[in-house]
């Protein structure tokens, strides 16, 4: 069996990855680079490779779009206010590509390493800021315990949202949107008001420190 890599070593790898986006110039690198990245999904669930991509791909859209039109060099195709040129098509699908590589970096980064070892292998590669005064380790706990409240919120997001609808007749876009500003805003003051009460409900441990406060 491989022996299992570090997730320290796992950051400090996808930040080379993401410092040689920007190192490479050619598009033929990004394109090859695009094939590694997708020969690494099919090593991931299936269910972990398109979560998010919906979003994901109209950014993606809107990035090549935005950088394709308004460029000078030579005209490919002109229809009206509308001008592609060689330079835009070039910069757009680079810039494209750079940020898809990006994404998709960090999907099998995420993957690879569940968010409390990410954030604990954070911690560690911060840790030495610790002697300039810095509160690295703070910092990174707090996090770690905002990720693990994440599920929590969503079960009970989701439990109050099932409630409402089962209570009120729900029509439309607006009817659902009037439904979920009326318990979003209350779990909000909630979770500022008794923090406690979200780990209690998640069987997440709090240090005595934290419990006083």
């Amino acid at each position: 069996m491989a022996p299992k890599i570090r997730a320290e070593l796992k950051i400090v790898l996808y930040c080379l990855f993401l410092l040689t986006l920007f190192l490479v110039k050619d598009i033929g690198g990004y394109l090859v680079m695009a094939g590694i990245v997708c020969l690494s999904f099919v090593r991931l669930p299936f269910r972990t490779v398109k979560a998010g991509w919906l979003p994901i791909s109209l950014f993606l859209l809107f990035t090549f779009a935005g950088n394709l039109l308004g460029r000078y060099g030579r005209v490919l195709l002109s229809a009206g206010f509308f001008t592609v040129t060689d330079e835009g098509l070039q910069i757009a699908a680079i810039r494209t590509i750079r940020l898809f590589l990006m994404i998709g970096g960090a999907k099998v980064l995420m993957a690879s390493a569940n968010p409390d070892e990410m954030v604990a292998a954070l911690g560690r590669l911060f840790g030495p800021l610790e002697r300039v005064g810095l509160p690295v380790k703070d910092f990174f706990h707090t996090m770690g315990l905002t990720i693990k409240c994440f599920p929590v919120l969503k079960d009970r997001a989701s439990e109050a949202y099932r409630n409402s609808v089962e209570k009120t007749e729900v029509r439309g876009f607006w009817g659902r949107a009037r439904i979920i500003s009326a318990f979003v805003l209350p779990l909000f003051v909630e979770s500022i008001q008794s923090p406690e009460a979200f780990f209690e409900a998640g069987d997440l441990s709090l240090s005595p420190a934290q419990k006083d406060e």
